[in-house]
């Protein structure tokens, strides 16, 4: 089978080889500009019925500006925008647009809020009441009709979304990023929604930051600094990468990182939790040198298996390609900590409880972090992550709520005493929580 990409002239990327004369959305010569910032540049695109499409990208790369665009709530600079042939601000009453963020009302109920939607589209009561319960029986929201859209977690809020977005029958969905803070199990069954509208012939584009979630696609355009630079399938763009990869387990794996990342002949090393993803040319040279330099600096090789790449080694070969960079700038974390026994406990927790009201939303949680890991809460919306977010407030300085049980941290001097010890501590919280309305700096 032929490959679908091709070699740009410019020789920054790839494109599909053919554009098709019969694309659900053609896109020419797109730009959009604000002030002096060139948000999209002159990008291409033809998208087919009943696909799913992927854009994908670092932030700023463009893509909401593009969403926006074809969603028909912004114009264009230059080029233009077809959808099913009408122009994309003409073409709203059969395009859906889930936004990035939740933009629907709080203070109403699910059914109110599908009632909202489907009246300001011109739907009967009966359509509404139809095509509202269709589709939260599809997401099994049915039994939360009358629950407060505010109240919802996360990952039904996104729901109630689509929701919202579907029940005027869509033949176009665009979707910017649903699933961000969506729990894994939401995320699942929102993704197996989506295949199901994609074989009623609904047209899908889809921007995520889960590039997992982006294999599910069935094209993918990779973006950067407002152009479309690679355009294929999950698997054409992994093979077009040219490079194998080793998954090394290293016995410190941050000095391995550090020691791979400067040796000639390693294309790119990066950590992902227990092993390193190791990019090189040639997996038996690869192999060899890869050992060599980690024995040569002290470091035991426990193990090195060979993998196919990933999406992700594919998109971050691309940026540093792109950006003309043969390493990433490293972060500015790097600090010497004073030494300490290996069991020692930095956070730990014991018989953790937290109630609101009758809702008891952690319970008996025993935890122990030691100095250095990263330690990660996984759980499904509403049910545990209630339990995540109140056991962080509590471990962590922003603790705006006193648990039972028992807290200790490496820190001295009481829990009470946050204001003197959150300095040692930092924390990022589910919401943006700095101020909007200040610069950077």
């Amino acid at each position: 089978m032929e490959s679908g990409l091709e070699t740009v002239p410019s020789g920054v990327g790839l494109v599909t080889a053919e554009p098709q004369s019969h694309a659900a959305i053609h896109v020419s010569n797109l730009r959009k500009v604000y002030g002096p910032i060139e948000a999209v540049r002159g990008i291409d695109l033809d998208i087919q019925t009943g696909e799913i499409f992927g854009l994908i990208g670092p932030d700023g790369a463009g893509k909401t500006s593009v969403f926006q665009i074809l969603g028909g709530v912004m114009q264009a600079t230059g080029g233009e925008a077809i959808m099913l042939g009408r122009s994309a601000r003409d073409a709203r009453s059969y395009v859906g647009y889930l936004t990035q963020v939740f933009s629907l009302y709080h203070d109403l109920t699910v059914a109110e809020n599908l009632r909202y939607m489907g009246e300001l589209r011109r739907l009967s009561d009966e359509e509404i009441e139809r095509r509202g319960r269709r589709y939260l029986e599809m997401f099994s929201m049915d039994r939360f009709m009358n629950r407060l859209a505010g109240k919802l977690s996360g990952g039904m809020k996104q729901k109630l979304s689509l929701a919202c977005a579907l029940i005027i029958e869509p033949k176009i969905l665009l979707l910017d990023e649903p699933t961000t803070g969506v729990d894994p199990v939401s995320r699942r069954e929102f993704w197996d929604a989506l295949a199901d509208l994609s074989s009623q012939g609904i047209t899908i584009v889809i921007a995520t930051p889960y590039l997992d979630e982006a294999e599910r696609c069935t094209r993918v355009a990779l973006m950067h600094e407002g152009r479309i630079h690679q355009t294929g399938t999950p698997r054409e763009l992994r093979d077009h990468l040219g490079l194998q990869r080793l998954v090394v387990r290293a016995s410190d794996l941050s000095r391995a990182e550090d020691v791979l990342d400067e040796t000639k002949g390693i294309n790119d090393a990066q950590r992902f939790g227990d092993h390193l993803d190791v990019m090189v040319e040639d997996v038996r040279s690869g192999e060899e040198l890869t050992r060599e330099t980690l024995t040569r600096a002290g470091i035991e090789v426990e193990e090195i298996e060979v993998t196919a790449p990933t999406l992700e080694n594919t998109f971050v070969a691309l940026l540093r390609h792109v950006e003309d960079e043969v390493r990433a700038s490293p972060f500015p974390v790097k600090r010497e900590f004073q030494k300490r026994p290996p069991e020692a406990t930095a956070i730990g927790a014991r018989n953790l409880s937290k109630s609101f009201g009758s809702f008891e939303a952690v319970k008996s949680v025993n935890l122990e972090v030691k100095y250095g890991e990263i330690y990660g809460l996984l759980g499904a919306n509403g049910v545990l992550c209630a339990s995540e977010s109140a056991t962080c407030r509590r471990s962590f300085p922003c603790m705006t709520i006193s648990p039972s049980g028992r807290i200790s941290t490496s820190l001295p001097g009481s829990i009470k005493c946050r204001l003197q010890n959150g300095p040692k501590k930092g924390a990022g919280c589910f919401r943006f929580q700095v101020y909007r309305d200040e610069a950077i700096r």
